[in-house]
């Protein structure tokens, strides 16, 4: 009965990876053949590229960036839905939306929304008097890069917004109630019992949203495409213009696996996280 689930994970996630780590410490033809096993010529030809150190840098400020800001918004978000108010059970049905649309979608509608020329942004900011001229911000280096981050973290903070929640809905609440009795503070509340009960959530939920940053394609390639003069891009989007667009297979595939490398490291470390917890629990 496991066959054909094994079959399928053979083919579909083991032949890839073990394809592309040949490839890459082999010599490549212009097929993206491997010819010649035993080489390092690929990644060294990647250590020679001008551009990897500062793809490296967009990379980092990506992720982490991005995360940071998810955390910084998505935490006080996940407070406020914790706590009774009228209409909270739209405000969490409408603060999934950005979730539950397509990376794609997203994208499209923010590059229109973020267009130099027939965007509603430059629209509102010339009628409120802020701008005199329409900014092209998909034109500078400095507020595209910006604007990928934004999308980015308008994507994802509603996934990170409702895992804080569940983490805070999982406190016994009668720690609170000796807390209150004790003559505790809101703030010693939160700095004493809710910031430690959370410290697991904390740690999976940033882990694994520096993961699936890392390897966020989508939304640079439709908003940027990594323009200007590969100013947005990271290393996904660099690794696919290396393989097939200046038809480099040979470092592209040196960039696959450090890149792979990387996310296994961080991945280790989200099972090692997870395996504590069930542990603590």
């Amino acid at each position: 009965l496991l066959v054909p689930s094994l079959l399928s994970f053979a083919i579909f996630l083991i032949f890839p990876i073990v394809n592309m780590i040949i490839t890459a410490f082999s010599e490549v033809d212009i097929m993206a053949r491997a010819t010649n096993f035993g080489t390092l010529q690929n990644f060294a030809e990647l250590a020679r590229d001008d551009r990897l150190p500062l793809i490296i840098r967009q990379t980092g400020l990506f992720a982490f960036g991005t995360v940071f800001m998810e955390v910084i918004i998505a935490f006080p978000l996940a407070m406020t839905l914790n706590t009774r108010f009228p209409g909270r059970a739209l405000a969490k049905a409408l603060i999934l939306i950005p979730w539950a649309m397509p990376y794609a979608v997203s994208a499209i509608t923010w590059k229109w929304i973020f267009h130099g020329q027939m965007g509603t942004l430059n629209y509102f900011l010339s009628e409120l008097g802020i701008i005199k001229n329409y900014v092209v911000w998909l034109g500078n280096p400095i507020s595209a890069f910006a604007a990928a981050m934004f999308v980015e973290v308008w994507s994802s903070v509603a996934f990170m917004t409702v895992t804080f929640l569940a983490g805070l809905q999982s406190i016994p609440p009668h720690i609170y109630d000796a807390a209150k009795m004790d003559g505790a503070s809101r703030w010693r509340e939160f700095r004493d019992m809710t910031l430690p009960q959370m410290r697991n959530v904390f740690m999976i939920v940033t882990l694994l949203s520096i993961i699936w940053a890392f390897r966020s394609f989508g939304t640079i390639w439709i908003l940027t495409k990594g323009d200007p003069i590969f100013r947005t891009d990271i290393v996904v989007t660099y690794l696919y213009k290396l393989a097939f667009e200046f038809r480099k297979f040979g470092p592209g595939f040196a960039l696959s696996v450090c890149l792979f490398v990387v996310l296994i490291i961080f991945s280790i470390l989200y099972t090692r996280l997870l395996g504590s917890q069930d542990e603590g629990q």
